[in-house]
């Protein structure tokens, strides 16, 4: 019995290394342009960060509102930050609840949760922010700086 269970741990960890990989991937550093991310692309670096975080992102009542605009027609809620919100939509309720705030850097694919000011890193993520910043040529700023970005001082 126990020989099944880490059998069966192992198979969901190279899953989900799989589809980190797989998402990973999809970002082709080619497209992406020296002026930064696209909200795409920002969206595909948040879901990495999401299945990560063990967030079931094939649940259908799950999706990423987003990005979020400014007052400004065709401004940035936060400059230089695609932000996006994870709501999930209770079957069993009324309502939908949000289960975070996130902010995606556009020229490094730094990626924060705005409400807890939490940042995050892996090593997939941390593969797919030098190779943005190949394209870019700005590298991920120090942690005094980047809270101060995103309004975490």
């Amino acid at each position: 019995m126990r020989y099944i269970s880490r059998l069966q741990a192992l198979v969901v960890a190279a899953a989900l290394l799989a589809c980190s990989s797989v998402l990973a991937e999809s970002l082709n550093a080619k497209n992406i342009r020296p002026s930064g991310l696209t909200a795409d692309q920002a969206k595909q670096v948040l879901l990495v960060v999401l299945k990560h975080q063990h967030y079931k992102m094939s649940n259908p009542d799950m999706w990423i509102d987003g990005p979020w605009q400014g007052e400004e027609k065709g401004t940035l809620f936060r400059a230089g930050y695609y932000d996006f919100g994870l709501v999930f939509n209770n079957p069993k309720g009324a309502a939908s609840n949000v289960l975070g705030h996130f902010a995606v850097n556009i020229l490094t694919g730094d990626v924060w949760e705005t409400e807890s000011c939490e940042r995050f890193s892996s090593a997939t993520l941390s593969g797919i922010q030098k190779r943005i910043s190949v394209q870019t040529g700005k590298k991920l700023a120090n942690e005094e700086v980047a809270r101060s970005e995103i309004g975490c001082e």
